[in-house]
């Protein structure tokens, strides 16, 4: 009898083809400051246990900010970031 595959595996959260998503706990600030020092501020708010990045454009007009509540979560943010027009 076949069995339905049960969705919370990790398997089913891993798009086909990425493998194995990336250990959450791997992810560190400093890792975040050297992909992406460059075009954002990435600060840890202590008194709120919030990560947030900050990127202005060139001309200082346009402002984006990304928070979440923890390393890894900004992480996948500023992935898709510069995939996706301000």
């Amino acid at each position: 009898m076949p069995t339905i595959p049960d969705d919370h595996q990790p398997h089913h959260d891993t798009p086909p083809g990425t493998g194995t998503p990336p250990d959450p706990a791997a992810v560190t600030l400093a890792d975040l400051r050297d992909r992406y020092g460059s075009d954002w501020e990435i600060l840890i708010h202590l008194d709120s246990s919030i990560v947030s990045a900050e990127h202005r454009s060139a001309d200082g007009r346009a402002v984006r900010y990304l928070v979440a509540h923890s390393v890894a979560e900004l992480a996948g943010k500023l992935e898709t970031a510069g995939t996706v027009e301000p």
